[in-house]
């Protein structure tokens, strides 16, 4: 344990600088680094029932702050503006609208996550004891968490980097539900690593869905233009509500 923190101390620069506890946590405080961030995402699905390519444009600053542009597959645009989040399809009378202190958690882990990283699962993971397991090939690293409704399995590299989340349903990790494979790493700043390639494989209700993320065009920590926080700015004569079921 004490060169594993050894080993994160170097990688990171920050010698003298005492790290979380538990992997997850330490991945988490890398990523607070990140106070901006501008990007493309292409996302595709597909399972029996057909395939769904989403193409964004993500402008995302800390804190509260987020502007994401759908192209395909219908025009969608999402502003949170540090206080409130709006959500609206182009072309429609209403749109979403809601108070950021009153989101859900889901919502909430999409908004504070840096684009292209897990923060979301890691977020889950806060404050869960993890369970050391043996390295694996290209894994050195392999830390176990048991939640209430999964166990996650978090892989990383020699340089902490998060390379594979794997999920089962069951505590003695007998039933894989589901896993994301992460690659194609660039250091956006020291000891930050960030993945342009995200596939993932889950199973639910024995349906398989396979999901690729491709990020790209990323730029890390440079200014953005704060009109695009602005809703009023995008939005012209819209309904606006705070439920989806209203939409």
């Amino acid at each position: 344990m004490i060169k594993n923190i050894l080993m994160a101390i170097i990688s990171l620069g920050w010698a003298g600088t005492l790290l979380a506890d538990t992997l997850a946590e330490q991945l988490l405080e890398r990523y607070e680094q990140v106070e901006t961030v501008t990007c493309d995402v292409r996302r595709d699905l597909s399972n029996e029932d057909g395939r769904m390519r989403w193409l964004s444009r993500v402008y995302y600053q800390r804190p509260n702050r987020l502007h994401v542009e759908n192209h395909a597959p219908l025009q969608r645009r999402i502003i949170a503006d540090g206080e409130t989040m709006y959500q609206y399809n182009d072309g429609q009378p209403r749109g979403f609208r809601r108070a950021i202190a009153d989101l859900d958690e889901r919502m909430l882990h999409g908004l504070h996550k840096v684009p292209g990283t897990a923060m979301e699962h890691l977020y889950r993971l806060r404050g869960v004891p993890e369970i050391e397991l043996e390295g694996e090939g290209t894994y050195p690293i392999r830390r176990a968490y048991k939640t209430e409704r999964v166990t996650v399995v978090l892989h990383a590299d020699e340089k902490y980097r998060l390379g594979r989340i794997a999920f089962y349903a069951d505590p003695e990790r007998s039933e894989q539900t589901g896993e994301i494979d992460f690659s194609a790493f660039e250091e956006v700043l020291d000891g930050v690593w960030i993945p342009m390639l995200h596939q993932g494989r889950f199973t639910s209700g024995g349906l398989e869905t396979r999901e690729t993320t491709r990020i790209s065009n990323m730029t890390v920590n440079e200014p953005i233009p704060q009109h695009l926080f602005n809703a009023s700015t995008f939005f012209k004569d819209v309904e606006w509500v705070d439920r989806f079921e209203e939409l």
